[in-house]
C-alpha cells in the first residue's frame, strides 16, 4: 500500500508536528510511505520525504503554493491513501482535525488585518478539505474538536471518528526519583499567548509557596518577563525556548500547568500524565476529557 502524508512541516517540537512524526514512524515498514512537507526535522531514516520549498514570504502565500504543489505530487504519485491535517491539502482522502480555526476565532477574534486574512484563508482551506469529493474519512483528536468540525463545516458526507493523540510510553515515563533539595517546579509547555502563560504567572503570584514556573515555548518573552516582574515573581519564572527532548523536561517537573484558552487536544497534557505529573488545565482543552477531577 502506498501512503502519502501531506502537511506543512514535521519536527520533534509542537504537538501537531509530533503527531505526524510519530504517525510516520509507526507506519514506516508497514506501508510504502512518503511525507510531502515544506520542512522536515527528526524524520527517522528510511522514510521518503518530498520537500516542497515555496519562496520566502508570508505563511498564507507559502501555504497556497504548498497546497498546489502537493496536489500535483499526489496526482502523479498514485497513492492508495492520502492523509493531511486540517486544510493543508484540500482533496486528501483522510483528514485529521487537529484545530478548528473558526472555533479559535470565536474565542480570540483576530486583531490585525493580517491575522484576519490568515484566519479567513485557513477557514476556507478547512472548508474545502471537509467538503471535497475525494474525502473518505475525518478523524477528530477529541470529542470537543469533533463537535466544532460538525458545527462549523457539517453536515459531513463521510464518517467522523474521534481518536485521541497517542503518547510514546517508552519516551514519556515517570522520573526514577526526585533530586533532593530541589525547589518544586511547575511546568508550562506551549505557545505563551494561546496556552495561557499569563494566567499561570498570575496564579503563581497568588501561591503561598516558593515554587518555580518553568515556561518552555514560543512567545513575546519580554512581555511575559515584565508581567512576572510586576507581580513580584520575576525571579521565579523561567522563560525558555522549545526543546527537542521534551520528555526530559517533563521528568524534571513536579506539576504540569496548562491554562489554555483554546486547545483541540493538547498532546502535552497526555505526555505530562504519562510522565507521572499531576495536571492542572482548563476545560477548553480537548484532552481534559482524559482527566478525572
Amino acid at each position: 500500500m502506498r501512503v502519502a502524508i501531506a502537511v506543512h512541516h514535521v519536527r520533534p517540537t509542537g504537538g501537531q508536528d509530533r503527531y505526524v512524526l510519530e504517525l510516520a514512524r509507526h507506519l514506516a515498514g508497514t506501508v510504502e510511505l512518503e511525507l510531502i512537507v515544506m520542512r522536515a526535522e527528526g524524520v527517522p531514516a528510511g522514510i521518503s520525504v518530498r520537500l516542497v520549498r515555496p519562496r520566502a514570504g508570508p505563511m498564507l502565500l507559502r501555504a497556497e503554493v504548498f497546497a498546489r504543489a502537493a496536489a500535483r505530487r499526489v496526482s502523479a504519485g498514485r497513492y492508495d491513501v492520502v492523509h493531511t491535517v486540517g486544510g493543508a491539502l484540500p482533496g486528501a482522502g483522510v483528514v485529521t482535525a487537529q484545530f478548528c480555526h473558526p472555533a479559535w476565532a470565536a474565542v480570540r477574534p483576530p486583531a490585525s488585518p493580517y491575522q484576519r486574512l490568515v484566519t479567513w484563508q485557513a477557514t476556507r482551506d478547512e472548508r474545502r478539505a471537509y467538503r471535497h469529493r475525494n474525502l473518505r474519512a475525518v478523524i477528530a483528536v477529541s470529542q470537543r474538536t469533533g463537535r466544532e468540525i460538525a458545527a462549523h463545516y457539517g453536515p459531513l458526507s463521510v464518517p467522523l471518528s474521534v481518536i485521541p493523540n497517542g503518547v510514546d510510553l517508552e519516551a514519556f515515563a515517570p522520573a526514577s526519583g526526585r533530586e533532593p533539595g530541589r525547589r518544586p517546579t511547575l511546568l508550562f509547555v506551549g505557545a505563551y499567548e494561546r496556552k495561557g502563560l499569563d494566567v499561570a504567572i498570575r496564579a503563581l503570584a497568588r501561591l503561598r509557596h516558593d515554587a518555580l514556573l518553568r515556561a518552555v515555548g514560543e512567545g513575546a518573552r519580554g512581555r511575559f518577563a515584565r508581567l512576572a516582574a510586576q507581580l513580584g515573581v520575576g525571579d521565579r519564572v523561567r522563560l525558555e525556548p522549545p526543546k527537542d527532548d521534551i520528555a526530559a523536561v517533563f521528568r524534571e517537573a513536579d506539576v504540569f500547568v496548562f491554562p489554555t484558552r483554546y486547545e483541540p487536544f493538547g498532546m502535552v497534557i497526555a505526555e505530562a500524565m504519562a510522565s507521572g505529573l499531576p495536571v492542572v488545565t482548563s476545560a477548553a482543552a480537548g484532552a481534559a476529557d482524559l482527566i478525572s477531577d
